[in-house]
Order: C-alpha cells, then structure tokens, then sequence
C-alpha cells in the first residue's frame, strides 16, 4: 500500500481490509515505518523504532492470514507505547538521561495484551522527563513538535504519541495519564484519546509518576478505534460488556452536565470556548438533554490532585533527586524540590478531599446527569520557543487534573480548530467507558473533526 492509502485509515478499516486480504500485515507496516523514517527527524514522535522486530512480526502476521488464523482483534495492526511502558528487550528511557541504557526485560501487561491480540509493536514514543510535564519540551531527548504546526508543542507527557498517531506514523498508541498526559496531546493533536477508570487497565511494568492517579490510556483517531483498544487491555475480568459491543447504543435522551463556573470559561481561549460550545449544541440536537450544573469544589481539587500526583512523584525519585539532581531536566527538578514542601497534613487532606469529590461527583452523575464535557484543555497548542514547562504545565492539565482524583474515566475527542489550523479537544467524563466512547462515537458519526489530518 502507498502512503496515501494509509493517512485516512483507521484501525478498524485496516482490520477489515487484512480480514479481507485487500492488504497484508507486511505491507501495513512496512508503510508506516517508512513513514516513521520520513518524518521522524522533523517531528521527533519516536525515541526507538522497532524496525527489525516489525517487520520479522508482520511477517508471521501475514502468513498466518495466509494460513486462515486470526490472532486477534488487532491481528497485524501497528500500535506505538510511550516510552514508559517496557517492551522486552527494547529501551524504556522514561525521557530520562538517568535511564537512558535502561532495557525492558519483560512486556508490560498492556504490550502482553497488544501482543496477544495480534497487534505489532512498532515502537517507543517520546514524552516528557518521567512524564513529569504537559509539553513534552525535553532537554535530554529534544522536543516532540506537533504535526498541525511544528513550531507548537504537542502536548504532554504522551507527546510523542499524540504525535505518532495524528501523523499517522502508527494506526494507534498507548500513553499514560496522570493529571491529563494522554488527554492533553491528544487535545493539541486532534486525536480520541481516553483515560480509563482506575484499575481498568494494568500500569504493571509502567514506570510510575504517581501510584494513586496513574493509568494507562489508549490514542487513535476515533472513538471506535479507542473501543477496540481498550477491549484488549481491559484488566477487569468481570467487565459485562465490551464497550465496541455497546458503542452503536442510542445516545439520545441522555443528560449532558454542562458547568456554568467561572473556573472552566473565564481564561479560556475563546475559540476553544466556542468549538466546546458548538458541540454541545450538536449532542443537544442530537437529542440529548443539557443540564447546567455546579462544581463548587473544583479549585480546591485542583490543588489536592497536583500535592497528591507530586508527592508521589518526589517519593518515587527521592533518591536520585539526593544524589544526582543535576541529571532532571531543570523543569523536573523544579517541580520535584517544589513538590518536596507539603506536609503530610497536607498530604492527607488532599487524599481526604479526593474521597469528598469523587461522593460528590457519585450522586452528580446518579441524581442529575449522564455525561459531563468541558474542554480538554484551555488553549490550543502553545509555542515551543520561549515556553516555560512548569508554568505552561499548570495551564495545560487545569481541566483534566481533578477529574484524574475522581478516578472515572474521561475522553478528550476532537471538536474544532482554531484560526490557526489547531485542534481543540472536548472532555468528557462519566461512570463508565461505555458511556464516554459511545456520546463521542454519536457525536463522531454527525461531524467530521477526527477525519481530518494534518498536511505533512
């Protein structure tokens, strides 16, 4: 297949078109790493490319179809992982100088999972130091550019793959998300990206940043391929349905919360206001009904999630921030001597307050509404040059942090663009990842922001 063939695939139209023979697993993703080397050195998505590995895979992957067998419902699809998460016998630097010769010496639960599903693994993606940062702007590794403008950011700390999936390097990838890191690049870079429940999906084999609000998340260009993959690494064996079986379930009549704080609207971009407000005007004609709703709690939660993430954070590499400070990048050193302050009390509050939002947020959703949305982030992608990552951090996961305490999921799905050319991102966050992926699937089949990719 030619380049052209595979920018507007899907992971579910390249599923079916293996099934049906009109492409092999090879030629798939023999297409893709030709990509990757085309451009890679202009976007900097990738920090390892598993060239060899791919190729020897999508061999047997192709036989196999030949054979008649079927993996699995990835069955030779090209999935990318950050480089947080191990791959057997392949790097896991974490962005990090410290870790910079360290190599995996088993599959993360979630590559296990990719694995045995039939996908291909076809590389590590970039990220921020420790996934300690929303802009991937990495000292050691250089930066993660955004395909929809080089010069901008891609967000983070799973920039690199927000990056390889919306330059269509890989069909999809994983990233992890603490206070937004698969939410925020998957905002800047026009992407579905969903950040399951806690304990959803396995973070075993995942370095941490933060025990309590870690988890890992799958990115793609629509809600339906975000389905597929998360029916793969789903870790709970009780689950009673798949989310791609209910996707296609009647959306209409559910109620949407829409809040009216000040918190969520006053120091937003005004285009990212207004994409966010026109959607919400497309699912209300879809038939949902619009609930305008209160989250008084919302500043203090804020903070609670930020103490707890970076507290975690600072217990985790206490050890090298002893010894070898000069090795962080100067901005996660920053955040990990300022993170290194609270008190326990503090500490403890904050964990208390999370318990008081998510009773909260239980009776919102059980009494009053289905589906929460608020943007994803409050501004479209920032500038690489002259950007300060601590400051531009604290922008860039305002809106996803506290809903990472309330431990249920939320998807950012794309809802518009700037003047500019820069996608904007919707937030949506409910009880479960049925009802998340199936309100952006509806919303997906009545616009067309995720069909469009970037000019490269």
């Amino acid at each position: 297949m030619d380049e052209m063939q595979l920018v507007n695939l899907t992971i579910a139209e390249a599923i079916a078109l293996i099934r049906e023979g009109q492409i092999s697993p090879l030629e798939l993703v023999e297409t893709c790493l030709a990509r990757i080397e085309h451009l890679n050195s202009k976007l900097n998505a990738f920090l390892s490319i598993m060239h060899e590995s791919a190729i020897e895979e999508a061999g047997y992957a192709s036989d196999a179809i030949g054979r008649g067998e079927n993996w699995g419902p990835l069955h030779g699809i090209p999935i990318a992982v950050k480089d947080i998460i191990d791959a057997a016998g392949e790097k896991t630097t974490a962005g990090s100088e410290f870790l910079r010769d360290n190599v995996a010496q088993e599959d993360a639960d979630v590559v296990q999972r990719l694995r045995a599903a039939g996908a291909i693994i076809i590389g590590k993606t970039h990220l921020h130091e420790f996934a300690l940062g929303a802009t991937t702007i990495n000292p050691h590794y250089g930066p993660a550019r955004n395909p929809w403008n080089t010069d901008c950011s891609s967000g983070g700390s799973s920039g690199g793959s927000g990056v390889g999936v919306s330059a269509v390097m890989c069909l999809g990838a994983l990233g992890t998300d603490t206070g937004g890191s698969v939410r925020v690049p998957s905002a800047l870079c026009g992407l579905t990206g969903l950040r399951p429940a806690k304990h959803r999906v396995s973070t075993e084999g995942v370095i941490p940043l933060s025990w309590t609000l870690d988890t890992v998340g799958p990115m793609a260009y629509t809600a339906h391929d975000v389905a597929i993959l998360l029916d793969v690494l789903d870790a709970q064996p009780l689950t009673p349905a798949s989310c791609l079986d209910r996707i296609d379930e009647p959306v209409n009549g559910l109620r949407i919360g829409v809040p009216t704080d000040d918190f969520f609207w006053l120091e937003t971009d005004y285009q990212v206001v207004g994409a966010v407000r026109a959607a919400v005007d497309i699912l209300s004609d879809m038939g949902l009904s619009i609930v305008d709703i209160q989250l008084p709690m919302i500043t203090e939660v804020l903070q609670a999630s930020q103490i707890i993430s970076i507290a975690d954070a600072v217990a985790f590499h206490q050890e090298r921030l002893r010894r070898e400070p000069e090795r962080f990048g100067k901005d996660v050193r920053t955040r990990l001597q300022v993170g290194s302050q609270p008190s326990a009390p503090e500490y403890a509050a904050s964990r208390q307050l999370g318990r008081e939002w998510r009773r909260f947020l239980g009776d919102l959703f059980r009494e009053r509404i289905d589906v929460l949305v608020i943007p994803t982030t409050p501004t479209p992608a920032p500038k690489i040059a002259g950007a300060q990552s601590v400051e531009l951090g604290k922008v860039l996961l305002r809106f996803t942090y506290p809903f990472s305490l309330s431990y249920l999921p939320s998807l950012s799905v794309p809802c518009g663009f700037t003047s500019d050319g820069l996608p904007v991102g919707m937030q949506l966050v409910a009880p479960s990842e049925g009802m998340v992926l199936r309100v952006a699937h509806a919303y997906q089949k009545g616009t067309a922001w995720h069909t469009h990719r970037p000019a490269l």
